[in-house]
């Protein structure tokens, strides 16, 4: 485990972690940025925890370094307050609709500690054509 930076702030800790997800490095992400005792509230993670984490990193191949499922990333805004990290981002994967994704979370003594997201997929058609989900 790499012994943290308390140097960076929690919205550059969020960026860095994004930027390894992005690259398929998610061990990495986990071993650099990610406290032992996570939480994980996404209540489709097993154990809710670091292990169910990266699990689910492996499972969904960001681990491997190479990006064989073709995502591609665009994050829209970060805000940051405090220890708190928000991320508005879509994603997208050919053969699928894109993915937009709200994370927040918890950056302490230059670790992440706590994880919420939601996730909803873009409509062929929305009522709503005024205002794009991104």
């Amino acid at each position: 485990m790499t012994i943290p930076s308390t140097s960076m702030s929690p919205k550059d800790i969020i960026l860095a972690a994004c930027r390894l997800f992005e690259a398929m490095r998610g061990d990495e992400a986990v071993d650099r940025y990610f406290s032992p005792d996570y939480i994980e509230h996404n209540p489709t993670i097993v154990g809710g925890g670091i292990e169910g984490f990266r699990q689910l990193l492996r499972d969904e191949g960001f681990t491997t370094g190479v990006n064989r499922r073709g995502l591609s990333f665009h994050i829209h805004h970060v805000v940051a307050e405090g220890e708190l990290v928000f991320v508005h981002q879509h994603v997208t994967e050919p053969g699928k609709p894109p993915l937009i994704i709200m994370d927040l979370y918890r950056v302490h003594d230059g670790r992440i500690v706590e994880h919420w997201d939601v996730m909803q997929t873009v409509p062929d058609s929305a009522a709503n054509d005024r205002h794009a989900m991104v």
